[in-house]
C-alpha cells in the first residue's frame, strides 16, 4: 500500500513541481522512490503473525490432457503470429 499510494502522490507532486521533467524520467524516479519507501516501511514495521485459515490439503493442481493439448495449440498459434508479423 505504501508503494501504491506513494507512487500516485509522487507522480502528481513531480508533475506539478517539476513540469519540465520528461515523463519516462518521472516514472523511473517515482518507481525508485516508491520502491525505497516500501522497503523502508516493511523493515521498520513489526512483523505480524497471521494464522492461515486456508487448507490446501486435498487440492490437485493437475490439468487434463485436453487442456494441455489446447495450451500447446495456443502457444503454437502465438508463435506463428509473432513470427509472421514481427
Amino acid at each position: 500500500m505504501t508503494a501504491a499510494i506513494g507512487a500516485a502522490a509522487l507522480s502528481l507532486l513531480f508533475k506539478l513541481a517539476w513540469p519540465s521533467l520528461p515523463f519516462m524520467n518521472r516514472v523511473g524516479l517515482v518507481f525508485l522512490l516508491s520502491l525505497a519507501a516500501a522497503i523502508i516501511v516493511s523493515l521498520v514495521r513489526p512483523e505480524q503473525r497471521v494464522k492461515s485459515t486456508i487448507s490446501l490439503q486435498g487440492v490437485s493442481y493437475s490439468t487434463s490432457t485436453v487442456f494441455n493439448i489446447a495450451s500447446v495449440g495456443v502457444i503454437l498459434i502465438l508463435i506463428a503470429l509473432y513470427g509472421t508479423w514481427w
